[in-house]
C-alpha cells in the first residue's frame, strides 16, 4: 500500500511539472527527502594510491559505489581483479574512518564478441550474453557471496543499454529476483532518462536508479550537460512513474568536445585553464571542451535537492581536485545541498 501511494504522488509530482511548463509557470515540486544522497562512482584503479583521496571529501559524499574491477561472464561467475578491488576497497575503508558511508560495487556484464562494426549488432550481442548470465540459476548466490565476503553495503548494475523488449524482460525478471536474494543489501542501477524500461515490479526491487544526465549536447553551441538542458530532460520525461526519492541525478566531472567526438576530460586537469565560462580550447586537436563549472554543479545539486530527488550521482571522483580547494566540484555539490 505504501508504494501504490508513492506511485501515485509520482505521478500528481510528474503531473503538476507537466502542467506548470505549458502554462508558464514555475511550480514547485515536493522537498527534498530526509537523506539527500551524494553519490560517487570511484573507480578502483584510481584509489589504488591512497594519496589520490582526500578525506575531507566523504565529509560530503554519502555512499561509494565502486567500479571497474569486478565484472560477470555469461555463465553468472564473477571476475574480481583481487589486487586492484581489494587494495582500493581497504584504502577507501581506511580514509573514511567511522563515517556512516555505504559501499557498493559495480558489476559490469559481458559485452559484444565479433566483428561487426554496427552498433546495433553490439546490443543483440550484449543483450545475449548478460540474458545468459541472468538466467544461469548461479548468478545471484554469486553476488550474495561477494557482497558478504567483503562486508559490501550492496549493488549495482551499469548495462548499457538494454533496448530491444528482449532485453528489458530478462533485465527486470533478474532485478526482481536478485532483491529477494539480497536482504538487507541494497541494489542500484545506472540508466538514462530516455531509456526508462523498468516495469513496475522492477522500480519496487530497485532501490536507486543512477540518473545518467551527461553527454547531452545544448544545439546551439555543443556545451554538455548544460542546466538548463539536464533540468528540461528530467522534468519532461516526468521519469515514467519512477519515485523521485529512488532517483540520483547524474553530474559530469569531466567535459567533451562540440564536435561529440571521443574524448573525456578530466576536470583536474583543466581546472585551472579554462576561462571564466568554463571552456577549454585544444590546439593539439583543434576542438573546444566545455565543462560544468563549480556554479553549474551547484546549481543542479540544489535544482535536484528542492525537487524531491532522494540525490546526486558524481562520474566520477578522481577527476575532481580536493573539496578543501576553492574550484572544486565536489565542494560545489556540498554548497548546493544546504538550504
Amino acid at each position: 500500500m505504501v508504494t501504490f501511494f508513492k506511485r501515485v504522488a509520482a505521478f500528481f509530482a510528474a503531473l503538476i511539472t507537466l502542467l506548470s511548463r505549458f502554462a508558464g509557470t514555475d511550480i514547485k515540486l515536493p522537498g527534498p527527502a530526509d537523506s539527500f544522497r551524494v553519490t560517487s562512482y570511484v573507480i578502483a584503479s584510481t584509489v589504488t594510491d591512497k594519496a589520490r583521496l582526500c578525506s575531507e571529501d566523504f565529509d560530503i559524499i554519502t555512499d561509494v559505489i565502486l567500479f571497474g574491477s569486478t565484472d560477470f561472464d555469461r555463465q553468472g561467475n564473477i571476475i574480481v581483479d583481487k589486487p586492484v578491488f581489494e587494495t582500493a576497497l581497504a584504502n577507501l575503508r581506511e580514509v573514511i574512518g567511522e563515517r556512516d558511508i555505504s559501499i557498493s560495487v559495480n558489476l559490469l556484464g559481458p559485452g559484444y564478441v565479433g566483428t561487426s562494426d554496427k552498433w546495433e549488432d553490439w546490443m543483440d550481442g550484449q543483450t545475449e550474453a548478460h540474458n545468459e548470465a541472468f538466467e544461469s540459476g548461479v548468478f545471484e548466490e554469486n553476488i550474495v557471496a561477494l557482497l558478504d565476503e567483503y562486508d559490501l553495503d550492496g549493488v549495482h548494475f551499469d548495462y548499457e543499454y538494454p533496448i530491444s523488449v528482449n532485453a528489458w524482460y530478462y533485465f527486470n525478471k533478474f532485478l526482481v529476483r536478485l532483491d529477494k536474494y539480497l536482504g538487507d543489501k541494497t541494489l542500484g542501477v545506472a540508466t538514462n532518462e530516455w531509456n526508462l524500461k523498468f516495469n513496475n515490479a522492477a522500480v519496487e526491487a530497485v532501490d536507486t536508479f543512477e540518473l545518467m544526465m551527461y553527454d547531452i549536447y545544448n544545439e546551439e553551441d555543443g556545451r554538455h550537460s548544460t542546466y538548463e538542458d539536464i533540468t528540461y530532460l528530467v522534468q519532461k520525461g516526468a521519469l515514467r512513474g519512477i519515485p523521485l526519492e529512488k532517483v540520483n541525478m547524474g553530474l559530469p566531472f569531466y567535459a567533451r568536445p562540440t564536435d561529440h567526438d571521443t574524448y573525456w576530460y578530466d576536470y583536474c586537469s583543466f581546472y585551472d585553464k579554462l576561462d571564466e565560462d568554463g571552456w577549454y580550447h585544444d590546439e593539439a586537436l583543434g576542438k573546444d571542451f566545455w565543462f560544468n563549472t563549480p556554479d553549474d554543479i551547484e546549481a543542479k545539486t540544489r535544482f535536484a535537492r528542492e525537487s524531491g530527488y532522494g540525490g546526486v550521482m558524481i562520474w566520477h571522483y578522481s577527476c575532481d581536485i580536493p573539496s578543501t580547494e576553492e574550484k572544486s566540484l565536489l565542494a560545489a555539490v556540498g554548497r548546493g545541498t544546504q538550504s
